[in-house]
């Protein structure tokens, strides 16, 4: 009888193998279907962006710079077509400039060295002028009573049929400035009356005029080849790109420029305010380069930002907390390959995570001796449960540069494509 032990006891050991196969078959099933990410075959970027979906802030990071550039001109065009206004900024990406030109034609203005044409005071009243130039200098960089000096400084201008211009500040004579009041005054450029208004501004401000002169210096420095070169009516800013609905894309050459960063973010959320929406892309701008840019970004407002980046979490050096709020506020994240194994770990947190159910296995066995001998075997699964991210980190880092993750809130899904 011990042959049939031993037939008995082999196959009692294969049926518990396919059994043990099946439900691994099930399990491997089941986890695919709790990750809930949707495989697509190589599809174009812009294929993933509706032109009515909801608006809102998004993020582009890794993987190769044309893919992100397609992405925020198929993104751009989202915005323009629902009737925002799309600010891009960037640090002299000229792919970025052909791409818009290309697609966009004469609904984008770029702005850069070679075609200088941003003023930022063009057509703003007096207090904006001042508004935009305090919040721009930070609250440390020119006092309230500066304020005075610079109402002084545009109140001169218009009492003289001058419209303000951003040259005019940049090559203000402050040393002189008193002197040019009383010699217009004299002249019979200005009135009396205006005179002592605009002498009175001055002095209330006189203690602030060094940090406003400074503010100034730093801004020539800064934006000196890309401001107008004198009051024209072809110059541009945000509030031209909102009145008219178009976009503007700005080179700000370094995001050591933080002057010049402040003054445009501060221009866009100014438009904000007055019930102006606009869409403002960050291209390869850290969002702790300035203060002002790191408060924009982290309060929202009624501004959308879409950060394009090599590694969106390094620009926001760090700060779990900023980086984390802005990824919930995000409609749509656009992930690729990254260098950075924590860099891959965060967006492996943001991508969430799911139940994924492990099975494990006992095999044993037996013999027995009763003259000759009997085989037995037996083999036991057990299912038990952990929390994984739907996407690991390592998958992230093994990516190609042409493959993406896209997480759509708007929609739920999480897909993952090869870019063509």
């Amino acid at each position: 009888m011990s042959w049939m032990n031993d037939w008995f006891g082999a196959m009692m050991a294969a049926s518990d193998t396919r059994k043990l196969r099946k439900e691994l078959r099930n399990i491997d099933r089941a986890n695919l279907a709790n990750q809930g990410i949707v495989r697509y075959r190589p599809s174009q970027i812009e294929n993933f962006f509706d032109l009515g979906e909801p608006l809102g802030s998004m993020v582009f990071s890794g993987g190769a710079a044309y893919i992100r550039n397609r992405a925020v001109v198929r993104a751009a065009e989202c915005a323009l077509s629902q009737g925002q206004a799309v600010l891009v900024l960037h640090c002299g990406n000229r792919e970025l400039e052909r791409s818009l030109e290309q697609y966009f034609g004469g609904s984008v203005c770029l702005v850069n060295r070679s075609n200088p044409v941003y003023d930022p005071f063009l057509g703003a009243s007096t207090d904006n002028i001042t508004r935009l130039t305090m919040a721009a200098a930070g609250g440390r960089g020119i006092g309230n009573a500066g304020r005075y000096y610079l109402n002084g400084m545009t109140d001169f201008a218009r009492a003289k049929g001058v419209a303000p211009y951003g040259r005019m500040y940049l090559n203000c004579p402050h040393l002189t400035l008193i002197d040019n009041v009383n010699n217009c005054e004299a002249s019979g450029r200005i009135t009396g009356a205006q005179a002592r208004q605009i002498l009175s501004e001055l002095m209330q401000g006189e203690t602030e005029r060094g940090n406003v002169e400074s503010f100034f210096s730093t801004l020539s420095a800064q934006a000196d080849g890309i401001i107008a070169r004198k009051n024209e009516t072809y110059a541009v800013n945000v509030a031209w790109a909102v009145k008219n609905g178009l976009a503007l894309a700005v080179d700000v050459q370094s995001a050591a420029n933080v002057q010049l960063i402040c003054l445009l973010i501060e221009e866009a959320q100014l438009q904000a305010a007055s019930g102006g929406r606009m869409t403002v892309v960050l291209d390869g701008l850290p969002v702790m380069a300035a203060e002002g840019l790191k408060n924009a970004v982290s309060t929202g407002g009624n501004n959308s930002f879409i950060l394009s980046s090599d590694d969106a979490y390094a620009d926001f050096g760090g700060d779990d907390n900023l980086f984390f709020a802005f990824m919930g506020r995000c409609t749509k994240l656009v992930v690729s390959r990254h260098n950075s194994a924590y860099t891959c770990q965060k967006f492996a947190d943001t991508f969430g995570s799911y139940d994924k159910q492990e099975i494990s296995s006992t095999y044993a066995k037996n013999v027995n001796y009763l003259g000759r001998y009997g085989l037995g075997a037996s083999q036991t699964a057990n299912v038990s449960v952990k929390r994984e991210n739907v996407v690991k980190a390592e998958e992230i880092q093994r990516m190609a540069t042409d493959e993406v993750y896209i997480l759509d809130k708007a929609t739920g899904e999480l897909a993952n494509v090869q870019v063509i």
